[in-house]
């Protein structure tokens, strides 16, 4: 138990370092696939205008406020201070008024069983310690009947997970494994959820940006460990991030992130 809040510390460490940059980030570049979420999650969903959503690692709000358009109220819970306080910001400006924001760890949510019919999480298991139980929690928060909605990176097949977790981990230290697509189809069967719906979809990333993202630049010894890890899978790739040179004189960096959206039902 130690161990998992030694690596929570580290997650609300990281998130409160970069919680500028982050939400000015992921407001352009995770719109559309937010958009993608909330139409899934709620996609043949009986009296959806009505339903209660609950995002889970909400950071600045970006998969929750695109849900809270579509429900009745939205709960946006993040484990970092510094994140409630951005998605309150974004979601003032927004003028979205059916949503509030807790404090809280997914492990545990201030939530009776069966609150929400929506349960979403974006970008967040690949900083889990224990995925199994972030996703059991989840299913727990969700009624039956109700949606539970996930969207992070994957390592596509036939590619090794450990070489691009690497680079993760080299990159932000609150990163723990990237999964695969059966993984998470084990995640939700163990968890008792059927999968309802699956999109796979690839994001090109400019490598600084990624850095940036990460409170990391040119110059500093995580930016050039990271990048050196990166430029040595430009040929032979084993790792699915597929890395090549960008830009007119080439010396930049850019690679590919595979994403995964799965959508579960909790049985009645």
């Amino acid at each position: 138990m130690s161990s998992d809040l030694n690596h929570l510390d580290k997650i609300r460490e990281r998130f409160t370092a970069t919680a500028d940059v982050f939400a000015k980030n992921v407001r352009i570049t995770r719109k559309a696939e937010a958009e993608l979420l909330a139409e899934r999650a709620t996609e043949g969903l009986a009296r959806a205008a009505e339903a209660t959503a609950i995002d889970v690692a909400c950071g600045p709000g970006t998969f929750a406020r695109p849900l809270a358009v579509r429900v009745g109220r939205a709960i946006g819970v993040d484990l970092t201070p510094a994140m409630i306080e951005k998605a309150r910001a974004e979601a003032a400006r927004d003028a979205i008024v059916n949503i509030e924001f807790v404090c809280s760890d997914v492990y545990a949510m201030p939530f009776a069983a069966g609150a929400g019919d929506i349960v979403s999480c974006g970008y967040a298991f690949h900083h889990m310690t224990d995925p199994a139980r972030a996703l059991a929690e989840m299913a727990r928060v969700a009624r039956p009947g109700g949606r539970v909605a996930i969207i992070d990176i994957i390592v596509p097949e036939p590619f090794d997970p450990a070489p691009q977790t690497a680079i993760e981990r080299e990159r932000d230290s609150s990163h723990t494994n990237t999964l695969t697509v059966a993984r998470f189809r084990a995640l939700f069967r163990d968890a008792g959820l059927r999968v309802r719906s699956e999109d796979v979809h690839e994001n090109f990333n400019d490598f600084d940006a990624w850095m940036r993202n990460a409170a990391s630049a040119p110059g500093d010894d995580t930016y050039a460990r990271t990048r050196q890890r990166m430029e040595k899978f430009m040929t032979g790739d084993p790792s699915g991030f597929c890395p090549r040179a960008s830009g007119d004189s080439g010396a930049g960096l850019e690679f590919t992130h595979t994403v995964l959206l799965i959508v579960g039902e909790k049985p009645e």
